[in-house]
């Protein structure tokens, strides 16, 4: 645009060539913008929307601009690195009122919005959307959306929620996000201490998936048998975008086994032959390792010093029992220079997720308030990277 006015004068959407039209149908002028001087300087980094993509859960209590934990309230920018609302005001000029969609750019900008979304789906398979009911009119999951002065918008959340059934594709996903589970292929369930399963690599460079959930912390050993040589994968807890183990030769004649302490969750894994371009038959099964104790679990007292901890070795969550006695609302958090990431389970379960937090505490550190009812709890806390380390201290203190 025009340095002083803005205004567009070059290109097939200058001014003569391009209105902008409000929504009774009136021109309001030629298309004006204003890059970065608006009040956004620069746009998004991919730290940032990569530090946006590991909020969960995606919108929380009460549903509105100050609401905490929210992948959401974060991916439209009303707080954390500001996605979508620094794109409007970055460009400036007509991107700024009701009326952006006028400017071309607008169909570009949020078509990465509603890409990012996509991802979050897949590194969330296990999160939905909030919230399903309760929520204010026109939020809820199966609420008409609002309109428009011209008349309805005529759809539901829960109508686009999946991209794939709207015909929608994207070319290229960021690191850490898994790829789409192809139609039609098949994620095996396979439980604790059960008789192997059998798997097939039948075309090559076939992946096979395997998901199985722990209900408490254990001590594991996942592997493969059979005459293929297999590369295995682990994921998770509750987060299958998160490698914390592979191994190719670890068992018996080119079978993969990996061992492991695994807390309570949700765990992907997936297999592959060494040889992409062979196909082979193979078993896998997951089963207690009885010879190693399980590590007791530290309590953390409410209201007690900091306890001290480090992470001392990659893919490492630390977990801990909280008991509360009386009903209230408890603020749990980490202290020190590490970046952490925490997450709250319970009442009464290590697998029932109740909220997550990255960097809601002082620096790098985690912060979680929540209003608790009395029972056990428990929190997770790992590095936000899979491969970082370093001390911490975590407490809880009645708010």
């Amino acid at each position: 645009g025009n340095s002083i006015t803005g205004i567009v004068e070059t290109g097939p959407f200058r001014s003569g060539q391009w209105s902008v039209i409000n929504s009774d149908g009136n021109s309001t002028g030629p298309l004006r913008r204003q890059f970065g001087r608006s009040g956004a300087n620069t746009l998004p980094t991919q730290s940032e929307i990569l530090q946006v993509l590991s909020v969960t859960p995606y919108d929380s209590f009460p549903w509105h601009t100050n609401s905490s934990p929210s992948f959401r309230n974060q991916l439209e920018g009303w707080m954390g690195p500001n996605l979508h609302n620094r794109g409007h005001v970055w460009v400036g000029g007509s991107m700024l009122p009701m009326t952006s969609p006028n400017d071309p750019v607008f169909f570009m900008h949020h078509c990465m919005v509603d890409k990012l979304w996509h991802e979050w789906q897949l590194r969330f398979p296990n999160q939905g959307y909030l919230p399903v009911s309760g929520g204010p009119f026109g939020q809820n999951l199966t609420d008409m959306m609002a309109g428009t002065p011209n008349g309805p918008v005529g759809s539901r959340p829960i109508d686009v929620l999946d991209s794939a059934a709207l015909g929608i594709e994207y070319d290229q996903l960021l690191p850490g996000t898994p790829q789409p589970i192809p139609p039609g292929q098949n994620v095996t369930r396979i439980n604790l201490n059960a008789a192997p399963a059998a798997g097939q690599v039948s075309q090559p460079g076939e992946i096979d998936l395997f998901e199985f959930d722990l209900d408490q912390l254990r001590n594991i050993i996942l592997e493969t048998s059979g005459n293929s040589d297999t590369v295995l994968t682990l994921y998770g807890p509750d987060d299958f975008t998160r490698e914390i183990a592979e191994n190719d030769d670890g068992g018996s004649n080119f079978n993969s086994r990996i061992s492991m302490t695994l807390s309570a969750g949700s765990y992907r894994a997936s297999v592959r032959l060494y040889n992409p371009g062979s196909t082979g038959d193979y078993r896998i099964q997951l089963s207690s390792e009885t010879g190693t104790p399980i590590p007791s679990i530290p309590v953390l007292t409410v209201d007690n010093p900091p306890f001290a901890a480090e992470i001392s070795t990659d893919r490492e969550s630390d977990v801990y029992q909280i008991n509360i006695s009386a009903a209230g609302r408890y603020q749990i958090e980490t202290q020190g220079n590490t970046d952490v990431f925490l997450s709250l389970y319970g009442p009464g379960s290590q697998s029932t997720l109740i909220a997550t937090d990255d960097d809601s505490g002082a620096g790098l550190n985690a912060r979680l308030i929540r209003e608790l009812s009395p029972g056990s709890y428990f929190a997770a806390v790992r590095h936000f990277s899979a491969f970082g380390r370093g001390a911490y201290q975590i407490r809880v203190i009645r708010s």
